[in-house]
C-alpha cells in the first residue's frame, strides 16, 4: 500500500527509509538518459494537449466525469503504486518472504472489492465531489472540516515522503544531487497536473502503470531464469519465507504478526479505511463516465493488484537467493542490486523510468486530491461560496501549485528530521483508522446522527493515541511496532463505532432529515445496487484471492 493517507507510507517507510543507505553507483549511458527524457516529454505533452479542454472547474478537478472504466481502473491502481512501494515491498520480500503478500491480499484487495460493490453506489449516485464531502451531507460541517483538513495534511506529507524517497534512491544509485532530483521531479508533476488537471493525471497514470510493469517484468524473468525457475527460487530461500499463514496463529513469524492483528487490524480497519475512504484512489472512480463504470473501477484495479506482488515482492526474494552476500543484510538494497546486475544500458534506463513513473503516479494522485479538497471542501464551502465557476477553476490551478510547493517543503523536513516525520505519520494514522466505522455506519445505519461522526472521530483517534501511550511506556507488550500499530487501529475503529452508536441513541434524531442517496435505506433506486455483473466481478476476485492464499499458505 502506498499512495494516500498514511498507513501505507508509514509502513513502507519503516521497511525502507529506516535503513541506512550506502552508495552503489551505476553509470547511466546516453541511451538511458534518452529513455528517461522521452518519458518526461510524453508526460508534459499529455498535460499540454488536455489544457484546451479545461474550461470548467469540473473539467479540471473531476475530469468531467467522462472517463471509461478500464482507464479509471488502471489509474486507480497506478495512483497507489509509488517508488517507495517498489523498493519497500522488495526489501520486505527479501527480509520476510511471502508474509509480505498480506499487504496485498489482506491489506488491499478485500477493501477494493468492498468499495466497488458496496460504497461506490453512494459516492457516485449522490454526485459528491470528494470523500470528505460525503461527511458534510451525511453528518455535519464539523466532521467534514476536520476530515478535510486531516486529509489535506496527510496527502501533503505523503507527497513529501515520495519526493524524499525518490531523491534518496537516485542519489544512492546514480549519485544524483538530491535537491535537483526533488525539484526536477516536482516540476514535471506540476506542469502536467497544472495544465491538464485530473484528466492528465489519470491518463498519465495509465501510461506510468504500463511503464512500471514493463520496467519490472524483465527483472523477475531474468532472475527466475538464472535461478532455474520457480523451483530453483524455492530451494534457495529460507523455509520461513515460503508461507503467508504458517506461523501466524501463535505469532511465530519474523514480524511477530498474529491472526487477529493481521485479519482485523490490517485486513479490515486499516485496509478498508485506506481503500474505501482514501480520496486519492476513490477520486479516480468518481471520474468514471457512469454509475456502473465507477463501480467497476476498483474491481478492475483489484484484478491488477492480485498480480502486483509478483513484480514487487518476488524481486526481493530473487535478490536474497542470488545476491545475499552482496546484500549483506541490507534488504533495502535488494531492488537496486537487481537493477544494477540484471539491466544493461537501455534496460537500465527503462528500469529507472519505472521508478520515476511510479513516483509520478503516486505524487500526481496526491496533488489532484489536494487541489480538489481545497477548492471544493475548504474554499467553496467555508471561504467563498457563491463565486462563478471560473474562480473555482483558478483556485484549483493555484492550489495545484501550492500543493507541489508544500510537498517540496515536507520532503526537506523528511530529509532533515526523519524521526519527527515518523511520529507525524503515526499521528495521522490514528485519524485515519476510525474512518471505516464512520462511513459504514453512515451508509448502512440510517439512525447514525449528525454529531455521531464528529465525536466518534475524536474518541477513536484519542483511543488510538492512548493505546500508543500504553505501548511506548511498556504497559502493553507486542512482538513488534507493526503489531502495535495494527492493534492501535483496532482500538480506534472499535471505540469510534461504539461512540457513534451511543451518541446516535442519545441524540435520537427524527427521520425528517433528507438522506436520499446517502444511506442504504434511502438509496437511489434508479440504479441497480445489486447489479449481477458487478457481483460477478466480486465473486471472481474473491475466488482468485482465496486461491492465492491457499497456494502461498
Amino acid at each position: 500500500m502506498g499512495g494516500d493517507p498514511l498507513f501505507g507510507i508509514s509502513t513502507l517507510q519503516s521497511l525502507f527509509l529506516g535503513f541506512p543507505f550506502k552508495p552503489m553507483f551505476v553509470a547511466l549511458k546516453p541511451i538511458d538518459y534518452a529513455i528517461i527524457l522521452v518519458f518526461v516529454g510524453f508526460m508534459v505533452v499529455i498535460g499540454m494537449l488536455l489544457k484546451r479542454s479545461m474550461n470548467h472547474s469540473t473539467d479540471f478537478l473531476l475530469a468531467g466525469r467522462k472517463i471509461p472504466s478500464w482507464i479509471t481502473g488502471i489509474a486507480f491502481i497506478s495512483a497507489n503504486i509509488s517508488a517507495l512501494e517498489l523498493l519497500g515491498m522488495s526489501a520486505s520480500g527479501a527480509e520476510y518472504g511471502f508474509l509480505t503478500f498480506h499487504f496485498y491480499y489482506l491489506g488491499a484487495i478485500p477493501g477494493m472489492i468492498f468499495l466497488g460493490i458496496f460504497m461506490m453506489p453512494f459516492y457516485y449516485s449522490t454526485k459528491i465531489r470528494s470523500v470528505p464531502e460525503y461527511l458534510r451531507y451525511r453528518f455535519n460541517r464539523p466532521a467534514h472540516l476536520v476530515n478535510s483538513l486531516i486529509t489535506l495534511l496527510s496527502l501533503a506529507l505523503g507527497s513529501g515522503i515520495y519526493l524524499y524517497s525518490l531523491s534518496l534512491v537516485f542519489e544512492t544509485l546514480f549519485g544524483w544531487n538530491p535537491h535537483l532530483s526533488i525539484l526536477f521531479s516536482a516540476l514535471i508533476v506540476l506542469i502536467y497536473t497544472y495544465f491538464g488537471g485530473l484528466s492528465s493525471s489519470i491518463y498519465t497514470e495509465v501510461m506510468q502503470f504500463f511503464l512500471t510493469v514493463l520496467g519490472l517484468f524483465p527483472l523477475v524473468i531474468v532472475g527466475l531464469t538464472r535461478l532455474g525457475g520457480w523451483d530453483g527460487l524455492m530451494q534457495k530461500i529460507p523455509e520461513s519465507h515460503k508461507h503467508m499463514w504458517v506461523g501466524l496463529p501463535g505469532g511465530q513469524n519474523e514480524l511477530g504478526w498474529d491472526v487477529l492483528s493481521v485479519t482485523v487490524g490490517l485486513g479490515f480497519v486499516l485496509s478498508f479505511s485506506y481503500w474505501t475512504c482514501g480520496f486519492a484512489e476513490v477520486q479516480r472512480a468518481m471520474a468514471a463516465k457512469d454509475y456502473r463504470a465507477a463501480r467497476r473501477t476498483p474491481l478492475i484495479g483489484a484484478m491488477f493488484k492480485l498480480f502486483l506482488p509478483f513484480l514487487t515482492v518476488i524481486p526481493g526474494l530473487i535478490a536474497l537467493a542470488e545476491y545475499s552476500t552482496e546484500m549483506n543484510g541490507e534488504y533495502n538494497k535488494s531492488f537496486l542490486i537487481l537493477l544494477k546486475n540484471f539491466y544493461p544500458s537501455g534496460m537500465l534506463g527503462l528500469g529507472t523510468t519505472a521508478l520515476l513513473a511510479a513516483f509520478m503516479a503516486g505524487m500526481s494522485s496526491s496533488v489532484t486530491a489536494m487541489n480538489t479538497i481545497f477548492t471544493y471542501d475548504i474554499y467553496q464551502t467555508y471561504i467563498s461560496k457563491d463565486k462563478d465557476d471560473k474562480t473555482y477553476l483558478k483556485i484549483g490551478k493555484q492550489s495545484t501549485m501550492v500543493a507541489v510547493v508544500f510537498a517540496i517543503f515536507t520532503s526537506y523536513i523528511a530529509m532533515q528530521f526523519e524521526n519527527i516525520m515518523n511520529y507525524i505519520q503515526l499521528l495521522f494514522s490514528f485519524f485515519n483508522a476510525p474512518l471505516i466505522s464512520i462511513f459504514l455506519l453512515g451508509m448502512f445505519w440510517k439512525k447514525a446522527s449528525k454529531w455521531s461522526a464528529f465525536y466518534g472521530m475524536l474518541v477513536g483517534t484519542a483511543s488510538g493515541l492512548f493505546h500508543y501511550f500504553l505501548y511506548v511506556n511498556n504497559m502493553l507488550s507486542y512482538k513488534s511496532d507493526m503489531v502495535s500499530n495494527f492493534y492501535g487501529a483496532i482500538y480506534s475503529g472499535v471505540f469510534c463505532f461504539l461512540v457513534m452508536v451511543v451518541v446516535s441513541i442519545i441524540e435520537n434524531e427524527d427521520e425528517t432529515r433528507d438522506l436520499h442517496g446517502l444511506v442504504y435505506a434511502n438509496r437511489d433506486k434508479t440504479n441497480a445496487f445489486w447489479d449481477p455483473r458487478i457481483l460477478a466481478w466480486g465473486v471472481i476476485l474473491l475466488v482468485l484471492l482465496a486461491g492465492f492464499n491457499v497456494v502461498f499458505a
